[in-house]
């Protein structure tokens, strides 16, 4: 792919005819401007100088990132999966929410949102889902968020060193 080619921000591919990417599904029409390859792969705050890849860094990142919080303790590490029945319940790791699930506050349709990221005191990343419940009761729409089981390939994003960055500092692991 040419390094001028404009792509997605979120995923790097090329993004499409649509307002979602084709790729990675994405809502794009809060994007004012698609990055270049080369923009993307460098992300913001890349040292230039080092010429570091995005995903080199990004794996830098989680490393040190699970290295700082186990050192503190796993604080801010909660149980974001599913439950199951008491008779087959799955084992499953705490996690950090890395982003969360966002909707839009003026849409309708309940459905539609960005799913977030959680990062397990593992090392493995999952998709956070959202489900709508409360059909026909007083309290609808009620939303619950939780990771899908299966592990999802480490993001290669920019933003993904900001937000390991944040919940870092968010729960005073240095």
């Amino acid at each position: 792919m040419e390094s001028q080619t404009r792509v997605c921000p979120f995923c790097g591919e090329p993004p499409g005819a649509g307002v979602f990417c084709e790729a990675c599904g994405r809502n794009l029409a809060a994007v004012e401007r698609l990055p270049t390859r080369a923009e993307w792969q460098e992300g913001p705050g890349a040292d230039a100088s080092s010429g570091e890849p995005l995903g080199d860094r990004c794996a830098a990142a989680v490393e040190a990132f699970l290295a700082a919080m186990h050192a503190a303790g796993d604080p801010g590490a909660t149980d974001v999966f599913p439950r199951g029945s008491g008779l087959r319940r799955a084992r499953h790791p705490k996690a950090w929410v890395l982003r969360k699930v966002q909707r839009d506050p003026g849409d309708d349709d309940f459905r539609r949102y960005e799913p977030g990221l959680a990062l397990t005191v593992d090392g493995t990343f999952h998709v956070m889902e959202s489900e709508v419940r409360g059909w026909g009761q007083r309290d609808f729409p009620r939303f619950v968020d939780t990771a899908v089981a299966e592990p999802v390939p480490m993001p290669v994003e920019a933003r993904l060193l900001g937000e390991l960055d944040a919940v870092r500092r968010e729960h005073g692991a240095g």
